[in-house]
């Protein structure tokens, strides 16, 4: 048999072991995601209730406001001005989706900055080239089972950028932010990673570096997360290892209301 052949079969024959042997696939997880691999690391107890109890929060009126500027924004490359429309109509269509009401004061509030939001994007988004938008992209780590999914932004001609708006202008970008840029250098390694940060009155833009060390830390982040998930099969036995931190701002009443509902190992919290 021929060497490459032979490394093959042993390739073939190591993934049909991690199949077999997938505590992913036990939990029915398919995949992972830049956030979710953050929301491991920020709070364990609201990965366990959304990725092995389904739990879902319907999102917040500023996490609509930052998808409907996108959306404006996207459509100003296909059509060659920004119409603040384009936003108003897409967050209005969001927040009635998942269920937040006209008259929530969150809701009103955002929707009175977006069109600052859309100003300064509209003035200080100065990219060329557009490639693709909202492009799904997939990476997979040697020994990982299943694969990691994003979804980029905007892909220009050699830079990538990822679009945040934010109420308050931070001084450096997050570990979060430089991590899901680490996923989105894996698919694109030649690519400058930017992001490009959005206040109603101002805006920065951080070209994170050294990716490759953070590259590293995903990979041994979601091994583990296998190691935690093959410890049992019984999502009830993961979920009494970890307490929930309901003061936390992460967890919104919808999603507090879901888990005391859903999970037997945390309703008296």
């Amino acid at each position: 048999m021929e060497i490459n052949e032979k490394k093959e079969q042993i390739n073939e024959e190591r993934r049909t072991v991690m199949k077999n042997n997938n505590p992913f696939l036990q939990h029915n997880i398919h995949w992972l995601s830049h956030s979710s691999i953050n929301k491991w690391i920020t709070d364990p107890a609201q990965f366990i209730a959304e990725k092995l109890f389904d739990c879902k929060d319907i999102g917040s009126a500023s996490m609509h406001r930052g998808t409907a500027t996108e959306f404006a924004l996207n459509k100003k490359y296909e059509e060659g001005i920004f119409d603040i429309n384009h936003a108003e109509q897409k967050f209005n269509e969001l927040c009635n989706f998942n269920g937040i009401d006209f008259d929530n004061k969150k809701r009103q509030s955002e929707s009175k900055t977006l069109k600052d939001y859309g100003n300064i994007v509209d003035k200080h988004f100065k990219y060329e080239n557009l490639l693709a938008c909202q492009e799904k992209i997939e990476v997979q780590f040697e020994d990982l089972p299943i694969p990691i999914i994003g979804y980029i932004d905007f892909i220009f001609d050699g830079v990538i950028v990822d679009l945040k708006t934010t109420a308050r202008m931070p001084s450096k970008e997050s570990e979060s932010n430089k991590r899901q840029m680490a996923i989105y250098n894996l698919a694109y390694p030649s690519h400058q990673m930017e992001l490009f940060y959005a206040t109603p009155k101002q805006h920065i833009i951080f070209k994170p570096k050294n990716l490759i060390k953070y590259q590293k830390q995903i990979e041994k982040i979601c091994f583990g997360m296998m190691k935690f998930l093959s410890i049992s099969n019984d999502k009830e036995e993961l979920a009494s290892m970890f307490q929930p931190n309901f003061d936390s701002w992460l967890w919104s009443e919808g999603l507090k209301n879901q888990v005391k509902t859903k999970i037997q190992a945390w309703r008296d919290v």
